[in-house]
């Protein structure tokens, strides 16, 4: 059975990617719960986007962000706190951001006109939403776990590979 250490430069890479993104869920959703110019600017969202009752459901997500970002953070269920942030970015994403894309090109000079946007200039603007990026990642580490530094190392029973090849 192979030892539980940083073996290579990628799983600290990896570990330093997981902490830091989860401490920033952390602090974002911690702030939007305490910070009063942060509670208003998430209930304005949120009531902007037309939700049922936008107080609960402001609280709501970041109550979550927070809770599944210190899980992330820590390495306590990082799968599921993974795939739990991953469903608030993606609802971020499709009910906020992706209009955010504009629908036409300008060009700095105005006389020469304005462009439709073509798919590849759409997949671009597409990328540098900081959501995609985050989706990505979140879906990264739910698939990998915790790798070698966090909480679920503990609650991992240890196994024998009885089909070791």
């Amino acid at each position: 059975m192979e030892k539980n250490t940083f073996n290579k430069t990628g799983d600290l890479f990896y570990v330093i990617c997981r902490i830091s993104i989860g401490l920033f869920f952390f602090i974002t959703g911690s702030s939007k719960l305490f910070h009063p110019v942060f509670q208003g600017y998430m209930l304005k969202t949120i009531s902007s986007l037309g939700f049922s009752h936008p107080q609960f459901m402001a609280n709501f997500v970041a109550f979550n962000e927070a809770f599944w970002g210190l899980f992330l953070l820590i390495g306590l269920l990082t799968r599921f706190s993974s795939l739990s942030l991953i469903v608030i970015m993606l609802v971020a994403l499709v009910t906020k951001d992706l209009h955010s894309i504009p629908t036409e090109v300008v060009p700095i000079d105005p006389e020469t006109g304005i462009y439709p946007m073509d798919p590849f200039t759409w997949l671009t603007y597409f990328f540098f939403l900081p959501q995609v990026l985050l989706i990505m990642l979140l879906g990264m580490f739910s698939l990998y776990g915790y790798k070698t530094f966090g909480i679920d190392q503990f609650l991992v029973k240890k196994k024998e590979d009885f089909f070791y090849l």
